[in-house]
């Protein structure tokens, strides 16, 4: 140092000050910003994680919800499909209730269609009928019809003592003259089946019907 003149003694301690000065900003603050700095970068991707995690939970929490509601409209539809009858089937729905009169000794007579109801998805069918009987017998026909696997309701139900020969009737009853009138619900647009889907059939008369 002693060797050096002045204008190199100046640079080297310029040199050595400038060093200094370096090493006490990287240690001062540099060194704990660029610290603070990364800690926050993994914050912030830690934070980005769970949020792109929270979404797509979200986002299946949802779906589930949609494809569990979407199911459950499905069950509901192929119940109604098979509730309501399609306009083809209407004579095999009266074959049914002709059947269900037969199960307890009973003749249905005086069947009469009556005017169509259109509605916007579905359209009501209608007869007028009638049976004889004693009261048991036209008790259990109507509920008969009232479960048949189609929605068949029997509605308007009139019932009047009828006269008989006291011979021509069974000891201690009263015949019943039973008129009403059934409806069904017939789909306007009849969905095609699905494969393997249960075909309404008419219903088999037991051993000894007519």
């Amino acid at each position: 140092m002693a060797s050096l003149n002045p204008r190199d003694r100046n640079l080297v301690v310029l040199g050595v000050l400038a060093v200094g000065l370096a090493g006490g900003y990287w240690y001062q603050f540099w060194s704990p910003t660029n610290l603070e700095l990364n800690d926050v970068d993994t914050h912030v991707e830690a934070l980005q994680s769970v949020n792109q995690r929270a979404k797509a939970e979200l986002a299946q929490g949802k779906t589930s919800e949609l494809r569990a509601e979407t199911e459950k409209f499905e069950r509901d539809l192929a119940v109604m499909r098979e509730l309501v009858p399609t306009a083809n089937e209407v004579p095999v729905l009266l074959e049914q209730v002709s059947t269900a009169a037969r199960r307890v000794g009973l003749d249905i007579a005086d069947v009469q269609p009556l005017p169509q109801l259109n509605g916007d998805q579905y359209d009501a069918y209608k007869y007028r009928m009638s049976v004889r009987g004693d009261f048991h017998q036209i008790g259990v026909f109507l509920t008969n019809v009232g479960t048949l696997q189609r929605i068949v309701a029997p509605i308007n139900v009139s019932l009047n003592p009828t006269m008989m020969q006291p011979r021509n009737r069974a000891p201690r009853t009263q015949p019943i003259d039973a008129r009403f009138e059934i409806q069904t619900y017939v789909a306007r647009t009849a969905p095609a089946p699905k494969p393997g889907a249960t075909r309404l059939e008419p219903e088999p008369s037991k051993p000894g019907e007519r």
